[in-house]
């Protein structure tokens, strides 16, 4: 028997109605970087075990590291006194029930958690030694690599076992260009994956050129125009995005999308699925957080808001379905998002636009909320005329998420894998260009 399911064994015996609970473990090697030199290397082993105590409506959490049978006894009884201290949830209407897990292919790659110390430093020297034979003006101002392998068990008193192994391989690398006393903008480069498949030369060759490209900027004039948003700036679109279907959010009354069930909220080209069982997905697994199946969702079609993604807590308040997207019994995530790509080439996308700026990074907000998009670019360059002009510097863009969703003009058919969320590029026109330079 798990050590989970001795947690809800042990919970009920102490005269709980319900109860879950989740075990994890793992190990990750990481390499930081510094100004060209590896800074700090490490290695981690750690495992926990949370279990939520339920005694009629009253729901007590309690969580410990390194987990024995003996400490998860005492666990147990201190997340049952604090259950019967707490007040009644009145929306609580019960755990899931158990429902049958889809196969899911890629979760795991036995190769990584092969991987050492040494090779993970390897990685990182061979990174620094691509930027700076592709350029010695170009410099990495930090950088990461982390490797990790985990496994988890959820368990409940309704009969849901599930047992996943994980492993994820991440590196990032920020660099910057100097020359002639002249600093360009950071750039930041990144490649994500759960196989062993992180292609560390093409990224620094990348994260190099990036940097490069943003040298000797300009400032422009306002003016409002078309953007060209990155897939890492689409990326951060599309994740507030997220959070405005997320039903818990929905529920709560803080989403401008309650009550557009089925009503258009973005150009008819737009289609966005959550896909928990995505092949090599970064958040795919066989269960969400609560235990319930994943599954593939389509959240927005030809433009129209189809559902919010829910798990089974809010999927009963909303009087929907639990799409498996529980980050925890009362809280509500995305798996991955998935937005289908379009028909351009992102030169094509240059070339069609008459006036605006290509935003390679975004430093600001953009909010659920109240759709709030503000920031400042950096890896941006004018656009006239169909041709990039020049990197830019001191220059802000300012819009709202729901009216880029209705005046987006155009989406790569090249997307990205930028953590969980795979995207297009992004043009989308109508937006407030705020330069520095004078009128």
């Amino acid at each position: 028997m798990s050590l989970s399911e001795l947690a809800v064994k042990y919970a009920l015996k102490l005269g709980a109605s319900e109860a879950h609970s989740v075990e994890s473990e793992g190990e990750v090697i990481r390499v930081e970087v510094e100004r060209d030199t590896i800074s700090s290397v490490s290695y981690g082993r750690s495992s926990s075990l949370s279990l939520a105590v339920i005694t009629g409506n009253r729901i007590g959490f309690a969580s410990l590291k390194n987990p024995t049978e003996d400490s998860i006894k005492l666990l147990a009884e201190r997340g049952y006194r604090l259950a019967k201290s707490l007040k009644p949830n009145p929306y609580w209407k019960g755990l899931p029930e158990p429902k049958p897990y889809p196969l899911v292919e890629g979760l795991y790659d036995w190769r990584i958690p092969e991987l050492g110390v040494d090779e993970a430093v390897e990685f990182m020297r061979t990174a620094i030694s691509v930027v700076k034979d592709r350029d010695k003006r170009v410099s990495i101002v930090n950088g990461t690599l982390s490797i990790a392998s985990s496994h988890r068990t959820i368990a409940n008193s309704k009969g849901i076992y599930c047992e996943e192994q994980f492993t994820t391989m991440y590196c990032g690398l920020l660099t910057v260009a100097k020359e002639g006393g002249e600093i360009g903008s950071f750039a930041y480069e990144d490649q994500s994956s759960r196989k062993m498949d992180l292609n560390i030369e093409r990224l620094a060759v990348k994260a190099a050129e990036k940097a490069l490209s943003s040298l000797k900027p300009k400032t422009v004039k306002s003016f409002k125009g078309t953007v060209i948003l990155d897939p890492d700036v689409s990326s951060m679109l599309f994740s507030a995005l997220s959070a405005a279907y997320n039903g818990l959010n929905v529920w709560r009354g803080i989403s401008p999308l309650k009550g557009k069930l089925g009503e258009k909220i973005a150009v008819e080209q737009l289609e966005i699925i959550d896909d928990g069982i995505r092949p090599w997905g970064l958040a795919s697994s066989k269960a969400d957080g609560e235990g319930s199946p994943r599954r593939t969702t389509t959240v927005v079609k030809d433009g129209v808001l189809k559902t919010f993604i829910n798990n089974t807590f809010t999927a009963r308040l909303l009087d929907m379905e639990e799409t498996g997207n529980a980050a925890g019994l009362l809280d509500v995530a995305p798996s991955n998002t998935v937005v289908k790509p379009g028909d351009y080439d992102v030169e094509e996308m240059v070339e069609e636009t008459d006036a605006g700026l290509y935003v390679g990074r975004l430093s600001g907000h953009m909010r659920f909320e109240d759709g709030l998009v503000s920031g400042t670019v950096k890896q941006a360059f004018l656009i006239e005329n169909g041709e990039r002009r020049y990197p830019v510097t001191e220059c802000m863009i300012s819009g709202n998420l729901y009216d880029i969703l209705k005046d987006i003009t155009g989406l790569s058919r090249e997307v990205e894998v930028k953590w969980n969320n795979i995207v297009p590029a992004v043009m989308a026109k109508n937006i407030s260009i705020i330069g520095g330079g004078k009128p």
